[in-house]
């Protein structure tokens, strides 16, 4: 276990130093670069880039169904070719639009990396050792997502051209790292051959809306047929929808309200709250190993209702680090259990995909309305009191409702197979 992990700690940093400068830098340039010079299109502009990760993520389910049909080798060329390719292209963007569609593409790609990581994971490492393990993966994705914010920030506040530069060698450090990730799944034998199909005595059906809308289809079978994953569903919903309304609001308090530019923006929101992250992820994740997705995410997210009303009281740069202290205790404990309870849930190896990817795909829904909802009671009432407020009230009720799941659900459920759509 000790090579494998090792080897997967550098496919992480590598992917880190592209995929986690993508959230904030993103933002920054539409507020600072490509934006509208009229501060109200401005803010929506922002929350159109801000939204398309987590909105695109309903594309999972999608992913997950490609995963079953395609070897692994194949599904991770073609997630480096949606992902990683369009953020090297960002270095020949001229406007707002350009940088939206790339961004776009980039974000229907990202939502192809849940469902492949969770089969990995289940497959890499031992039920009992999985949270340690991944807690290790985790403190090297924070670690490296810190240092590589903080250096990005530095050289965007000197040269703001230089994403120009950085993104082209990001997206193709990407292949150096699939490249390992391939020698892996080698090392230890994770591709599963598909059963062969039987002859078909006619030709296939033509596609209907029916074959289309299939992984949806399955993913409500899931979620009727599992009720301890439906109401973690529901507890993750509740606790998503404080977060979009979070991420909604802070690239516009923090520029708009605080005059904050790419050095202060980065060092004190990324990188101090990944670096917390990092010291807090080992002893969540062997506190998972002990007690379980359900109170680690309780934990969490009683954790996080402090964040917004932190971020309500700062006045500078030092009042959103403060903050960000909060946000980065509570999400190490939510980056432990995000992806470790649906694995948990799924019981098999072959059923993890399939949850870990709904599990993704409602991060989407959630995605598309609560981000909006922050920016629309913003607009109405000009202030950022009620969205702050309200993303509060939402992490102390998703607290509430891992609390309840924990007292009246047998964890985890026995494992079985993931039902089919009738």
């Amino acid at each position: 276990m000790t090579v494998v992990l090792t080897v997967q700690v550098v496919f992480t940093i590598l992917y880190a130093a592209l995929f986690s400068n993508v959230i904030w830098l993103m933002p920054l340039l539409v507020r600072l670069q490509f934006g509208s010079p009229d501060p109200a299109w401005r803010d929506w502009q922002t929350i159109a880039v801000t939204a398309a990760i987590p909105t695109f993520m309903t594309l999972s389910i999608f992913w997950g169904e490609l995963l079953r049909h395609v070897s692994i080798r194949r599904y991770l060329a073609i997630f480096w070719l949606v992902a990683a390719l369009p953020l090297g292209c960002v270095a020949l963007v001229q406007n707002y639009w350009q940088l939206l569609v790339l961004h776009v593409i980039a974000s229907a790609g990202a939502a192809g990396w849940m469902p492949i990581n969770g089969r990995l994971l289940k497959h890499f490492y031992p039920d009992q050792a999985r949270g340690r393990a991944y807690a290790l993966l985790n403190v090297a994705t924070l670690g490296g997502a810190a240092v590589a914010s903080y250096w990005v920030g530095l050289w965007m506040e000197s040269h703001p051209q230089s994403f120009r530069v950085y993104f082209p060698i990001a997206s193709a450090a990407q292949i150096v790292g699939i490249a390992i990730l391939l020698w892996l799944v080698r090392h230890t034998n994770a591709e599963q051959k598909r059963e062969p199909q039987p002859a078909r005595a006619e030709p296939p059906a033509a596609p209907s809306l029916r074959m289309l809308l299939r992984p949806l289809l399955h993913m409500g079978a899931v979620l009727r047929a599992d009720r301890a994953f439906m109401l973690y569903e529901k507890a993750f919903m509740t606790y998503g929808a404080a977060y979009m309304l979070c991420e909604a609001i802070l690239p516009v308090l923090a520029t708009a309200r605080l005059g904050m530019r790419y050095e202060d923006y980065a060092h004190s929101t990324l990188t101090v709250s990944r670096a917390v992250m990092v010291i807090f992820m080992l002893p969540f994740g062997w506190l998972l190993d002990r007690i379980g997705p359900v109170r680690v995410s309780g934990l969490a997210f009683g954790v996080l209702c402090v964040y917004p009303v932190l971020l309500l009281a700062a006045g500078d740069a030092s009042g959103v680090a403060l903050a960000s202290v909060a946000w980065g205790i509570g999400l190490a404990g939510v980056m432990m259990s995000w992806m470790l309870g649906p694995m948990a849930l799924a019981g098999t190896p072959e059923n993890v995909p399939v949850y870990v990817a709904i599990h993704a795909t409602l991060v989407g829904v959630r995605g598309i309305v609560f981000q909006i909802v922050g920016m629309v009671l913003y607009r109405v009432t000009q202030s950022f009191l009620w969205p702050l407020i309200a993303a509060a009230a939402a992490f102390a009720w998703a607290a509430v409702q891992m609390w309840q799941l924990h007292r009246s659900t047998h964890w985890p459920a026995p494992a079985k197979a993931a039902p089919e759509p009738g």
